[in-house]
């Protein structure tokens, strides 16, 4: 559980209460953690691996909000009631996965301010990257939203290549697609513009950006 950001900093009383709480699971490449709607009394958090969060459209289109990395929070903290998760998730690959009880973990909470605080912060930073989102949804071209969208991946998956940067995430145009909440083949022809920019690279599976050049192109008019 080291790993796990929203424990840093807490009570060593803390650390050893959760440490008796949580249990680890295996999920496999796209196994799924948990469903939207359903009825939850667990947290999840990301010890190793990649998770997928994604929501269901009305027409049952898939839409993927985000790639969680290794030591994330993965669900919402469900209180006053609410025991139906908002959001989907399954294994971007193979991962694992630590587990507890919410009441119990709230009951840890109420005697460790810290750890209060870092769920508070969880909770924001979550929101922020929500509204960072929605602001590249509304009346902006799929080219732009596709660089935003590669961009962030690049600040989040990004290895530096030279002049390029190579998005450590096995992506596939379809997976990406479902990201944006687009057609495949829409988004085919949004990737080959950024490519005719010089601003992405493709080599099979392997993704290459050019993180300052897709900063300027998707917010530029």
């Amino acid at each position: 559980m080291d790993n796990i950001q929203v424990f840093d900093g807490i009570k060593e009383e803390s650390k050893i209460k959760i440490r008796k709480l949580l249990n680890s699971k295996i999920l496999n490449k796209n196994e799924i953690l948990f469903n939207e709607r359903d009825n939850l009394e667990k947290l999840f958090f990301l010890k190793d691996g990649k998770i997928s969060v994604f929501k269901m459209s009305e027409s049952g289109e898939r839409k993927i909000i985000f790639i969680l990395n290794k030591g994330e929070m993965i669900n919402e903290l469900l209180i006053d009631g609410i025991k139906t998760s908002s959001i989907g998730c399954e294994a971007f690959e193979k991962s694992i996965i630590l587990e507890c009880n919410a009441e119990d973990f709230i009951k840890v909470m109420e005697d460790d301010l810290r750890l209060t605080k870092n769920i508070l912060v969880h909770i924001q930073n979550r929101n922020r990257r929500l509204y960072r989102q929605v602001k590249n949804s509304i009346s902006i071209r799929i080219d732009k939203k596709l660089a935003a969208k590669l961009y962030r991946m690049g600040k989040e998956f990004g290895v530096k290549k030279g002049q390029w940067t190579f998005l450590n995430v096995n992506l596939t145009i379809t997976y990406i697609a479902e990201m944006l909440g687009c057609k495949r083949e829409t988004l085919s022809r949004a990737m080959k513009i950024l490519q005719d920019e010089d601003l992405v690279k493709l080599e099979g599976k392997k993704v290459y950006i050019r993180m300052e050049g897709l900063s300027k192109y998707f917010k530029g008019m």
